[in-house]
């Protein structure tokens, strides 16, 4: 399977799409748009998460899980075959030329039970979500983190393409009015954090995951119908760990591109960079960081939403 080279310019730039106010990634719009038909079944297992909220690590533990453990099988397909990313299709003149649809309109071909993935805030969502009600683990990471892990994402992205911040200071301010992809971050979360009651949804945090993977393991096949041994557990949760999928072909997204190399370090990027908590205190200066808790005191404020930063 030859790799997509991602530093590579290829395509004219377009401007990133709007949504109801929400900042998407240039035509995202038109999938939004046809997303109010597709269709959702009663039995999918959904991972919905803001970008960098731990989402490869969530889907890999659903995969196992809805493979019963069978890692053996789990391996004989990429994470991204095995869990479709609704909303993210190749760029509209590839699949032209290649005469593919939108990914959206492939996951109907896929036999239920099927396990899907999504970076959009409740709201953009098909509608049939609310009304079939499958499954939704919803993650969540620490605002600090996630805007850190968020920014170095997208240097890795194509600057031809679409509208990017030069400068993690540049992205910071996005991140802190709420233009960066996906939305605010702090509604992203607080749409789910309100239906966290509701039975066929699970909000998890990830610095809950990095604390007790084990448990995360357990929990997640709990809620999926799942009743694995502790031996199947067990494995799964070793599967599962941040040194292990970074060096699984098949459980991180580094083997499908050709990464661009960080112009800093000389090193080649990566999807799986640290996959750490606390990584913000070696980039917040002490205004952003005074900045950050604002916000998060002024969005939160009587949600009962809180993290942990170390």
């Amino acid at each position: 399977m030859r790799k997509a080279n991602m530093s590579q310019a290829v395509f004219t730039p377009r401007e990133n799409s709007v949504v109801d106010g929400i900042v998407l990634p240039p035509g995202t719009d038109e999938v939004v748009n046809d997303l109010k038909d597709c269709e959702v079944r009663e039995d999918d297992a959904w991972v919905v998460t803001y970008p960098k909220a731990g989402t490869t690590w969530t889907q890999e533990i659903m995969s196992c899980v809805m493979h019963d453990g069978n890692l053996e099988e789990v391996n004989k397909r990429h994470t991204t075959y095995r869990v479709p990313f609704l909303e993210m299709s190749l760029p509209e003149p590839i699949r032209r030329m290649k005469n593919m649809p939108h990914t959206y309109k492939l996951v109907s071909e896929i036999p239920s039970p099927r396990v899907l993935k999504s970076h959009l805030p409740g709201r953009l969502l098909p509608p049939q979500m609310w009304t079939k009600k499958p499954r939704i683990v919803y993650v969540m990471r620490n605002p600090k983190d996630l805007v850190v892990s968020f920014f170095y994402f997208m240097r890795m992205m194509d600057r031809s393409s679409m509208k990017i911040a030069e400068t993690f200071g540049e992205f910071f301010e996005e991140a802190l009015e709420g233009k960066t992809f996906f939305g605010p971050w702090w509604e992203h979360y607080l749409y789910f954090w309100r239906k966290r009651h509701e039975p066929n949804i699970l909000v998890l945090r990830f610095e809950d995951m990095k604390r007790d993977l084990r448990e995360t393991v357990e929990q997640i096949s709990r809620f999926l119908g799942k009743n694995l041994s502790a031996e199947t557990l067990d494995a799964i949760t070793e599967h599962c760990t941040f040194a292990n999928m970074k060096k699984n072909p098949m459980a991180n997204q580094d083997t499908l591109f050709e990464l661009p190399v960080d112009e800093k370090t000389g090193d080649r990027v990566s999807f799986m960079r640290k996959g750490k908590v606390g990584d913000w205190r070696s980039h917040f200066t002490v205004a952003q960081n005074e900045a950050m808790d604002a916000l998060i005191k002024e969005k939160l404020h009587g949600t009962g939403l809180t993290f942990d930063f170390d």
